[in-house]
Parts: structure tokens; C-alpha cells; sequence
């Protein structure tokens, strides 16, 4: 049983949700990190054990983060997110820019209103 608290699984959860943000799959992480898909889903899950230094700067490199973003614990995420990460990256190149702009805009407006 994975403990939830874990520094691995927290760690992997913020991969995992960082993942799902840039709307990818774990296959285009294992490629961006040249580490094999597997030990991606080992890592998101916290099963993995401890991840070197080298290892740790490689994710947060390719999810445009900081690894203080990837080693801090956040407030519980909601559960949509990953269901938008999913539908996001079975759209187009051109499909996932629209909704990029279309975010960009509304979160315009909302600083805006």
C-alpha cells in the first residue's frame, strides 16, 4: 500500500497533474525525459522509490517547473483536471492552441471583471 503522504507519491501526483496540465500522455513525458514509460507510471504512482537529483531536474525541465513545484504538496486538485488533460491531448496541434487561447482569454476577462 502506497502511503498517500509519501514524499515519492506526492512527488509523483505533482508529476502526474503537471503532466496533465501540458495536456500530455505518459508516453510524450517518457520521451521528453528519456526515461521508459513504465517508470513513468511507477514514478506518478509513487511506487518507483527515490528519484536522483538529475532525474528530478529532468521532469521539472520538460513540465516548465520548478522541483520545489514537483516536491510540494498541493491542496487536493479537482478530479476534472485530469479529465480535461485527457480530452486536451487527443486534440490537434491547432485544436489544443484554441483552447490555450480560449483559456488565455477568459482568464483575462475574470482579472479584468
Amino acid at each position: 500500500m502506497v502511503d498517500i503522504h509519501s514524499e515519492e507519491y506526492i512527488l509523483g501526483q505533482n508529476i502526474r497533474n503537471y503532466r496533465l496540465e501540458k495536456g500530455w500522455s505518459q508516453k510524450q513525458l517518457s520521451d521528453a525525459v528519456d526515461i521508459d514509460r513504465a517508470d513513468i507510471s511507477k514514478y506518478e504512482n509513487g511506487t518507483k522509490g527515490e528519484m536522483g537529483f538529475k532525474t528530478l531536474k529532468k521532469f521539472a525541465s520538460a513540465l516548465d517547473v520548478s522541483t520545489d513545484d514537483l516536491l510540494t504538496e498541493k491542496e487536493k486538485t479537482v478530479e476534472l483536471s485530469e479529465e480535461i488533460g485527457v480530452e486536451f491531448a487527443k486534440l490537434t496541434k491547432d485544436g489544443q492552441i484554441t483552447i490555450r487561447n480560449m483559456m488565455k482569454f477568459l482568464q483575462s476577462q475574470q482579472m479584468a471583471g
